[in-house]
Parts: structure tokens; sequence; C-alpha cells
């Protein structure tokens, strides 16, 4: 009896153990993109405030900002938005960022998209959200229209292009590697094996 329990204990454990790094494999936890990587290390979550996946993935967006600071970068989609909506959504990310408001921004969008299910169909819906923050009109629109907005939306729309990004959220380690969540669909521990990954590829010639 002592022997089965003992057996059993065992099984339990290595089924409930993370992926570890020796068991990622290539197009199966993730994907190579790109024959080169970026001269610095770069992690990009390609997104959508419209996306529910996304909104269910935030706490991992925040575990990669408190794990890598400034190497994550969010990059907000045209692709994923009512009609119409594409440009102003990634331009009204651009002015967050340069306002410095972009958690409390996610915040009130993915509360009034998920929460209270009133998607922003307007401009006028986004200023709603940012006056929400305490950004006055006047300093949307000034921010909106500026060169700084204009250049990061070009970046963002452009990296898009050249990752192939298809689907969101997606996240792109080195400009070289896509990770594949569905390589973790037995996962017990589905963050922490991602940034495990994460850990890897960025380490990853």
């Amino acid at each position: 009896m002592k022997k089965y329990l003992v057996a059993t204990i065992a099984a339990l454990s290595f089924m409930l153990t993370p992926v570890s790094a020796s068991e990622f494999r290539e197009g199966v936890h993730y994907e190579v993109i790109s024959d080169t990587r970026t001269a610095s290390p770069e992690i990009i979550d390609f997104f959508s405030v419209y996306c529910g996946t996304c909104y269910q993935f935030r706490p991992f967006g925040q575990m990669l900002r408190a794990e890598f600071g400034d190497v994550f970068k969010e990059y907000q989609v045209e692709m994923v938005a009512p009609r119409n909506m594409g440009e102003v959504i990634v331009r009204s990310w651009a002015v967050a960022n340069i306002l410095n408001v972009e958690e409390q921004f996610k915040d009130r969008i993915y509360h009034r998209h998920f929460v209270r299910n009133n998607q922003s169909r307007t401009i006028n819906d986004i200023q709603e959200i940012f006056a929400e923050i305490g950004i006055e009109q006047a300093q949307f629109e000034q921010a909106y229209g500026s060169f700084a907005a204009r250049s990061l939306t070009n970046r963002m729309r452009r990296s898009a292009n050249d990752m192939r990004v298809s689907a969101t959220p997606t996240y792109v380690v080195n400009g070289k590697y896509r990770i594949r969540q569905q390589g973790f669909s037995s996962s017990r521990n589905l963050f922490d094996d991602l940034l495990k990954l994460t850990h890897y590829l960025l380490e990853k010639e």
C-alpha cells in the first residue's frame, strides 16, 4: 500500500511539474519567423483592447513587464477593431504611451469592453476614457496629432506587418521567435511556463 501511494504521489508530481527549458521544442512551443535576431533584447506583445483573449492574458503581460522592464513592449494592432477604428485605436495607444498612462488606459478600456460590454466605436468614446483618467480633451488632441504619436503608430504597424502578425495576442521575442500558446494546451501553470519559455528564447541564438 505504501509503495502504491509513493508511486501515485510521484506520478502526480510529474504531471503538475511545469515545462522545463529542455522540453521546449521548435514548432510546438515556438516558431522561428526570421533568420536574424534584434541587436538588443526585445519582447513584443501584439495585442488589441478589443480582444477578449488579450484581456485574459493581461496578467501575463504584467508578469513580463515586472520581469523584463523596458525590454517588454506592448504594440496595439489595427486589424482587431470595429470598422473605422483601427487607426484610431493604434494612435490612441501611442498617446497613452506618450502621456505615461498606459496602465490606467488599459484598466478603463478593458473594463468598458469586457465588464460593461460597451465597445468604443468612435474617437469620442476614446476621449471619454482618457478624460476618466485625467487627460483633458486639449491635451489628448495635442498628443494625438503629434509627430511622436504618428511615429510610434507607424512603428507598431510596421512591426506587425514585418513579423506577420495575424492574431492576438502574439508574443515575439528578439524579432526572431514567435511563442505558440497552443503548444501549452496541457500546462497546469500556463503563465509560468510561458515566462520560462520567454527567458529561454531571449538567451537563444
